[in-house]
Formats: structure tokens, sequence, C-alpha cells
């Protein structure tokens, strides 16, 4: 594993994990893509902005900035990304000097996909979706979230942190 990405697994207690699910299922989506200039319909996909919610800006985002380290850090944006089967992201960078992102979808099967791609070197590094994982990495890395490999496989959802250091 790349030593600029850390995943810590079960990072919500149960408590906390139920109330962001509940959220997920209950807020409005709308089409964005990861890269604007690219206009191709597969690289569109669910987005629901969190800025005015009190429990993703601060609350959460003070557990999240538990986990880098010392430091002072500011949150710049937080918001759900939510893919279906065949629809993906666009390789990227995010902009900000830390992204940190929470897998949430109900559950997942190795087999799957849906993993992120990090483009180190010497070689990617692949990230499957647990639900509950989160994944810290520099904004700056290139990166794609690819969806879920088949139609009946549930909405593939991540809740993106993009941090910047103070």
């Amino acid at each position: 594993m790349n030593s600029n990405i850390k995943i810590i697994d079960n990072f919500l207690d149960q408590k906390d994990y139920k109330k962001v699910i509940e959220v997920r299922n209950d807020i409005s989506w709308v089409l964005q893509s990861s890269n604007p200039d690219n206009h191709v319909g597969v690289f569109r996909f669910l987005f629901s902005d969190l800025k005015d919610d009190p429990f993703f800006i601060d609350y959460l985002f003070s557990k999240v900035a538990d986990q880098l380290g010392k430091g002072s850090y500011i949150l710049d944006r937080v918001y759900l990304n939510g893919q279906w089967s065949g629809r993906e992201s666009d390789l990227h960078e995010d902009g900000c000097d830390i992204t940190a992102l929470l897998y949430m979808h109900n559950r997942y099967e190795y087999g799957w996909g849906g993993f992120t791609e990090i483009l180190t070197k010497p070689e990617p590094t692949i990230i499957h979706p647990i639900p509950n994982r989160l994944l810290i990495f520099e904004g700056s890395l290139t990166h794609k979230a690819y969806s879920f490999a088949y139609q009946a496989c549930p909405l593939r959802v991540s809740l993106a942190f993009k941090i910047n250091k103070k």
C-alpha cells in the first residue's frame, strides 16, 4: 500500500453509521461530472451537497480530522456521490490537499467492482469500497471511482470530504 494512502475500516460506530445511511436515503440528488469538460453521459453520476448539514460539516468532519494526524485542517466541501451500474467518474484530481472518502452503500460483495483507483507509482492502487471504510489520500493524486459492475447491485455511494491544511 502506498504510504500516501490511509484506510480505516469500521470508521464510524453503528449509531453514527446508521445516521449517515438514513441521511443518504432521504436526500435529493442531481447529476454531476468529476470533469466538467467531459460531456460524455457515462461520466455523469449522482451528487448531493451537504455543506449546510452540521452533522457532516462539524461532527463527522472532526472524526475525519482526527485521522489526519498533527496539524490544522479546514473543510472545503462535503458531499455524497452516487453511482449506478455503468456510471463512472473520470480520472481527475480534487484540487484540495486531502480527500477522504467514506463508503456508505448497504452492502458489498467482492466481484462487484466499484473500487477507487488511485494512480500511484510504480502501479495504481485499487481500494475496494467496503461499507463504513474511510479512505484518505492526497487530493492531488489522480484517481477514479468505478461503479458496481451489475445492474442488480445497490447504488454505490461515497461521502466525500475535501480538506485543506491551514
